[in-house]
């Protein structure tokens, strides 16, 4: 029959017929979803509508019915997997559950449907497959390996797109599909509407079943969850007690089975062997990506007899995969993103007759977090119900905050989607008279031939507009008749009411807009906020270093601009203090509050960061943010500039300043915490290795070695004109870091990634071989500060207390010291890859300390005014300021190092336990952090202090103040 031909055999007035006691019908949430789609197709179709049911609540029969309620003429479906589109086709093809509630008359056909397996080969074949076919089902791989003028000319010959698990659209595939339907009606689809990447899904949210009604109605049963903590072996403890529930309830009367998670194969084949040695009467099976046809087939005949209950696999059975008896989810690796986890999870929800019961998950609570909200899930005693209802009702939230913010905007264009507009952090900002904008004045001044998105999208309850245009011009690179070269370029317009100030973001940087800005304000001649007091918006930055700087010279015309980078910003500085030049632009980095932070400002009034923002709303916070500073009168400009750190450029190690330590930069800490290094095959976890300086045998060289409890390797640091360099000291043999495909030599990340070296005097050196030490002095350390221990009885040379932890040690007396304290846990972290010797940590009205307490042993048997006992403290101290801009690599890094101790008996608790380590992990991002250093060291007699002692300590605490907020305190001997 034909597709027109079936259409007609549909009822003309569809009754969206709602199930009630006694009468069967469509499900409140079904009703719900089509009488919106409906409701918002007779407004404006053009934007997409996004729908979000709850797994359970009958996704895939409520496209079926909006099919066939709006007699859709053609429609394209996409989903993410074949598993998917083989499913959707079987409902489609037999129009669902319609038939069985008599929604449609026995008369009625069944469409045609077609499932796209791969490409189309030509515009041929495109327009037969679409032109016979009512529905066509497809993943986006299948769309999107075909050519693009097949593929448009296939999306054609459609008058809807359905959108299945739509959390996917924002990848660039699916957005690809989506954006080339578009003006015609789009629907997404989606049980949950997470993004991994914060992104927004798009288009208008028209319906949200709520999750709590859904668990009301009965449609999403409840869940529960089994948390294991186990160090040693975390599947062996998730298998027992997956098992443990499946008996129970097996003995309760409920016909349940077991799905064990796995993100290999090879993990797969591992946990097997832990059922089927645990449970064999169970018949564990598993199925994955390679595994044989006849074996699937022959697994699922086994789960489907019940011969075989537990079920392990890798990821192949997620989005279309339907057994309803899965009730118990085995999580032995845990999904990356919280609404993949939720979707999966969701599958064991689902209601079922009186032999299913409520849905169990078995997890091991590890330090393994991707986001906060995983952490939520992952916790101890979590209550999954109300998590999850919590962190969908957000998700929704934020999705209709964004969608409010978007639908102000009123008529939006067609050609390009505000969703796909992610502006560069960077502004210029004027100051008018006026009291209010006037936006359409943007209308009256772009030219119609240039715009691109016609007419300019307004909000005017958040004072926003945007605009894209485009010019043509002669190629850059020639002059060639008939070939021009189009720019588009966005513009970006926000009004401030509060602070009267407006901001223009274009990413045309040729001119500050002037003419645009005296549009909109209806005041002529308006020019921009600029001269130095742009320069505020570096106020409360620390240790600002500027990295790139603008110089104009006012009297050489012949050289009247010049632009210095890296180390050549040192020359920029005293050339403006010369006052025959001045610094037209300053880019900088330094620490807000105690975390990294990067902002750059010109004279000319532009300010900007390194950063992109996920949406035109994320702009306006940031201009939010900087545009104050610039007005504020009481920010001085001369205390900012004077407070810059110059860098300088050194090709040897500067004589008069000691090496203090080492320290990972952020983006090759981020590589190296959770890697495995190896060394002689020798493996060992990261955690438990450290970097130890050594000597320095000349000016070029300082040689440091990298140590774990198994082995040691040498390596050398190189300063020299050409720059820093990391190598081994014997090529042949080097730490290899393992990663994902392939290990890596350490020196090779090194050299890409950097390490800082920390020095005495507030200095440090950083890749290429940059000095950098603020220009300032820093009074000494005050003397009454330090604070005198008794240490009788203690051998002040011994420095660990070691396994039998002695407490007549330097760290045994020190130990006893923090014991005196209130704290939640005081963990011996003593040993390569420590944190500290001791680390002691308490939540406390939302706050949660930690205190790092560094131990040294004394050079000699009395104490004394010795340098040479605060050197290696002082850097450890300093490095111990990278976790305050990072508690939670900290809090894994202690369970790792835990980890280690638990498989060889041992332990690194002195008070709490691994469960109260665990507890203050998983609510650490829900509290504000702060972070005490404590030097320990008894050969530092407070009588006998000297100046150069109190110099050295007073260059860490400031150090430990301005980049982490942290409080030093220093325990000596009297």
């Amino acid at each position: 029959m034909a597709p027109a031909a079936v259409i007609d055999t549909w009822p003309a007035n569809f009754a969206l017929a709602e199930e009630s006691p006694g009468r069967p019908g469509l499900r409140t949430p079904q009703v719900g979803a089509v009488h919106a789609l409906l409701g918002y197709w007779t407004t404006d179709p053009r934007v997409p509508a996004t729908i979000v049911m709850p797994t359970g609540t009958g996704k895939t029969d409520t496209m079926v019915t909006a099919m066939v309620a709006t007699r859709t003429e053609r429609l394209l479906v996409v989903v993410p997997s074949d598993a998917l589109r083989d499913q959707l086709a079987a409902k489609f093809a037999t129009l669902g559950v319609l038939p069985a509630l008599d929604l449609v008359p026995e008369s009625a056909a069944m469409p045609v449907v077609g499932k796209l397996f791969g490409r189309l080969d030509d515009i041929a074949d495109a327009n037969n497959l679409a032109d016979t076919c009512n529905v066509v089902i497809s993943t986006p791989n299948a769309l999107t390996n075909t050519s693009d003028e097949v593929r448009s000319a296939f999306l054609s010959r459609f008058t809807h797109l359905f959108i299945d698990e739509a959390h996917h659209v924002s990848a660039r595939t699916w957005r690809t599909i989506r954006d080339g339907f578009v003006p015609k009606p789009v629907v997404q689809f989606t049980a949950t509407p997470h993004r991994t990447d914060g992104q927004h899904l798009g288009g208008s949210l028209i319906y949200a079943f709520p999750l709590r009604e859904a668990q009301r109605q009965g449609y999403f049963s409840k869940i529960r969850f089994a948390s294991v903590l186990e160090l040693v072996n975390p599947d062996v403890a998730v298998a027992r007690r997956a098992i443990a529930a499946l008996r129970a309830d097996l003995a309760a009367g409920l016909d349940h089975l077991v799905m064990a998670r796995a993100n290999t194969v090879i993990r797969a084949q591992a946990i097997l062997a832990i059922y089927e040695a645990e449970a064999a009467d169970l018949g564990p099976v598993l199925v994955h990506s390679g595994t044989k046809k006849a074996d699937t087939e022959s697994a699922l005949t086994n789960l489907a007899s019940r011969e075989s209950r537990i079920l392990v696999c890798v990821d192949m059975f997620g989005e279309g995969f339907d057994l309803p008896q899965l009730k118990i989810a085995a999580m032995h690796d845990q999904h990356r993103s919280l609404g993949i986890t939720l979707q999966f999870v969701g599958r064991f929800a689902r209601s079922g007759g009186a032999t299913m019961g409520s849905a169990t998950v078995v997890a091991a609570r590890s330090e393994v977090r991707h986001n906060d909200a995983l952490r939520r899930l992952y916790a101890e005693d979590a209550d999954w119900n109300l998590i999850i209802e919590d962190l969908t009702a957000r998700a929704v939230e934020e999705q209709q905050e964004i969608d409010e913010f978007t639908k102000a905007f009123g008529s939006l264009p067609d050609a390009i989607s505000i969703h796909s507009i992610t502006p560069a952090l960077s502004t210029v900002v004027y100051k008018p008279t006026t009291l209010t904008w006037h936006p359409q004045g943007a209308s009256e001044f772009v030219p119609p031939d240039r715009l691109v998105t016609y007419p300019i999208p307004t909000n005017e309850r958040d004072h926003v507009l945007w605009y894209v245009t485009a010019s043509r011009s002669e190629p850059r690179w020639g002059m060639v008749d008939n070939v021009d070269a189009i720019e588009y370029n966005l513009f970006v317009v926000y009004w401030d009411e509060k602070h009267g100030l407006l901001y223009i973001h274009s990413s045309d940087n040729s001119s500050v807009h002037e003419k645009l800005a005296a549009a909109v304000t209806r005041q002529q001649g308006i020019g921009p906020l600029s001269g130095e007091d742009v320069f505020r918006v570096f106020h409360e930055v620390q240790r600002l270093t500027p990295n790139n700087v603008g110089l104009l010279d006012t009297r050489n015309r012949s050289r009247r601009y010049t632009s210095h980078h890296g180390s050549d910003v040192t020359e920029a500085f005293p050339a403006a203090e010369a006052q025959t030049k001045t610094q037209t632009h300053i880019a900088g980095t330094g620490f807000l509050n105690g975390a990294q932070y990067s902002i750059a400002a010109s004279l000319k009034g532009r300010v900007w960061s390194h950063r992109t923002a996920n949406g035109l709303k994320q702009w306006t916070e940031w201009c939010d943010v900087v545009g104050p500073k610039i007005i504020d009168p009481t920010i001085s400009v001369d205390e900012i500039m004077s407070g810059f750190i110059r860098p300088v450029t050194v090709d040897a190690w500067p004589e008069d300043r000691i090496v203090l330590d080492l320290e990972l930069s952020m983006a090759l800490g981020d590589v190296l915490e959770p890697a495995d290094v190896t060394v002689d095959d020798v493996s060992v976890q990261f955690a438990d290795v450290s970097l130890v300086v050594g000597e320095r045998t000349n000016p070029s060289d300082l040689w440091f070695t990298v140590q774990s409890p198994l082995w040691i390797v040498q390596y050398v640091m190189r300063l020299t004109a050409s720059g820093l360099t990391v190598q081994p000291a014997d090529p042949a043999r080097e730490v290899g870091i393992v990663r994902t495909r392939k290990t890596q030599p350490l020196s090779e990340l090194a050299n890409r990634l950097g390490i800082r070296v920390l020095l005495d005097k507030d200095a440090v050196i950083e890749p290429p071989g940059l000095l950098l030490q603020p220009n300032r002095e820093v009074p000494p350390f005050a003397a009454d500060r330090l604070t005198p221990l008794d240490w009788g009885g203690v051998n002040i040379r011994k420095e660990s207390w070691g396994e039998d932890r002695d407490p007549n040690t330097v760290q045994g007396r020190a130990m006893a010291l923090v014991l005196e304290g209130t704290w939640d846990v005081v963990l011996d972290d003593d040993g390569s890859g420590e944190v500290a010797d001791i680390v002691a940590l308490r939540e406390i009205d939302g706050t949660l300390v930690v205190q790092l307490t560094h131990c040294k042993f004394s050079s000699e048997d009395q104490p004394g005014a010795r340098l040479v006992d605060l050197y290696e403290l002082s850097g450890q101290a300093q490095r111990s300021a990278g976790w305050r801009r990072n508690i939670e690599r900290m809090m894994q890094r202690l369970i790792r190092r835990e980890r280690t101790r638990a498989a060889s008996n041992r332990t690194g608790f002195v008070f709490g336990t691994i469960e109260d380590l665990q507890r203050l992990y998983e609510r650490s991002d829900a509290l504000r952090p702060r972070l005490d250093i404590v030097m320990a060291q008894p050969g530092l007699s407070k009588k006998l202090v000297k100046h150069n002692q109190l110099e050295l300590l007073a260059s860490v605490d400031m150090y430990l103040s301005e980049t982490a907020l942290s409080k030093l305190t220093v325990i000596c001997s009297e």
